[in-house]
C-alpha cells in the first residue's frame, strides 16, 4: 500500500475516524435544550405561562392533599395501597412546589404525567382492582380527584405545549448557548 492510500479517509470502512465526534451529543444537547425550556417571549406570554404554572401547581397540590387526606382517613390501613397513597400525596405536593419554583418543561411534563398516572391508577383500581384492593367512584373524593387531575393534566399539557412551541419558533431547534457550552 502506498503512502497516498494510507493517508486517505476510509469512512466506508466503518472504523471510527480519529477526532470525529459521534452524533449523539448533538441529539442529547437538543433534548436537554427542550427539557430545560423556561418561560420566554413577550410579557403577556410569560404572564400566561406563569398563570398556567400556578394553576397547574395548585391542582397538583390539591391532588396530593386529597391523597394525604384519604390516607389519614383510613387508607393507611390497606396493605400496599396505604403506603402508595402516602407516597402519592407527598410526591404531588413536592412536585407542585418544584413546578412553581423551577418552571421548566421537564417538570411541567412530569406534573402532567403524574396527573394522568393518578387518574389511571384510580380507573384500574375501580374497574379491575389494584394490589388486591377494589375501589369505587363512590369513595370519598374520587369524583373530585378525577376532575382536578383531568383539569390539571390539561392545564399542564397546554403550558408544556406553549413552552415547547415557543422554544422551537424562537430557537429554531438550536440549544441555548449556555447549555451548549456546559455540555462540551
Amino acid at each position: 500500500m502506498s503512502t497516498i492510500d494510507a493517508s486517505r479517509d476510509h469512512r466506508e470502512s466503518g472504523l471510527p475516524i480519529r477526532g470525529a465526534r459521534p452524533s449523539y451529543p448533538r441529539k442529547v444537547r437538543r433534548t436537554l435544550s427542550y427539557a430545560f425550556i423556561g418561560p420566554s417571549g413577550s410579557a403577556a406570554r410569560r404572564a400566561a405561562i406563569t398563570l398556567g404554572l400556578v394553576v397547574g401547581s395548585a391542582l397538583l397540590a390539591s391532588s396530593g392533599a386529597i391523597h394525604l387526606q384519604l390516607w389519614a382517613m383510613g387508607y393507611r390501613t390497606i396493605p400496599t395501597i396505604g403506603p402508595l397513597f402516602l407516597l402519592q400525596g407527598i410526591a404531588g405536593v413536592l412536585l407542585a412546589v418544584v413546578v412553581l419554583l423551577w418552571r421548566r418543561l421537564l417538570v411541567v411534563v412530569a406534573g402532567a404525567g403524574f396527573m394522568v398516572a393518578t387518574i389511571g391508577g384510580l380507573l384500574v383500581s375501580v374497574h379491575f382492582g389494584l394490589f388486591g384492593f377494589m375501589d369505587t367512584f363512590a369513595a370519598p373524593y374520587a369524583g373530585l380527584s378525577v376532575v382536578l387531575e383531568t383539569v390539571g393534566a390539561v392545564v399542564l399539557g397546554v403550558v408544556g405545549t406553549v413552552l415547547a412551541l415557543g422554544h422551537s419558533q424562537s430557537n429554531q431547534g438550536n440549544p441555548p448557548i449556555e447549555l451548549e457550552r456546559s455540555v462540551r
